[in-house]
């Protein structure tokens, strides 16, 4: 019995994904295997290794940076066409990332909450931005919102008592 064309497909960009993965690892220097979580909206490379810290790098650059190339390659694969994401992973860290996060978001607020000021934070990537802001949409009373330009743009907790008070 064949699978569905479309199924096949999906199965050999995966394939090609890890294949380009382990090789950059390989010349990385780095002994890795790769395990794939296929979920409902994104595919994981899981790289297990011992040297999980150098795969994911300073405040996770490496890991990134391998996230976007295998992007890169996949969507040339693909020919355009859209898939699931793929997202590269090492160490658990990228659920990590998200609690730790969530728990920053959850500690500003309260300081915002209990001052009645406007929190700033230090800047971030839009993805970390976006985690942050779903974070504090959870919380009633507050607000938040993203100012600067670039590099500096960061997120603004806002309690409804410092918002502009409405006429």
């Amino acid at each position: 019995m064949s699978q569905p064309k479309h199924e096949a497909a999906s199965e050999d960009v995966t394939e090609k994904a890890i294949d380009f993965l382990q090789g950059v690892l390989e010349r990385m220097g780095i002994s890795a295997d790769i395990d794939v979580k296929e979920e409902e909206d994104k595919i994981v490379l899981e790289i297990q290794t011992s040297d999980a810290e150098l795969i994911i790098g300073r405040k996770g650059q490496v890991v990134d940076a391998l996230q976007h190339l295998v992007g890169k390659v996949v969507f040339r694969e693909r020919s355009g066409e859209r898939g699931k994401p793929f997202v590269v992973d090492a160490g658990g860290y990228r659920d990590k990332h998200v609690a730790k996060l969530q728990a920053l978001a959850q500690r500003m607020a309260e300081k915002a909450q209990k001052t009645g000021t406007i929190v700033e934070l230090s800047p971030m990537s839009p993805h970390d931005r976006r985690i942050v802001h779903m974070a504090i949409a959870d919380i009633p009373g507050l607000s938040s919102r993203s100012e600067g330009e670039g590099e500096d743009r960061h997120i603004l907790i806002v309690p409804e008592t410092a918002a502009a008070p409405a006429e």
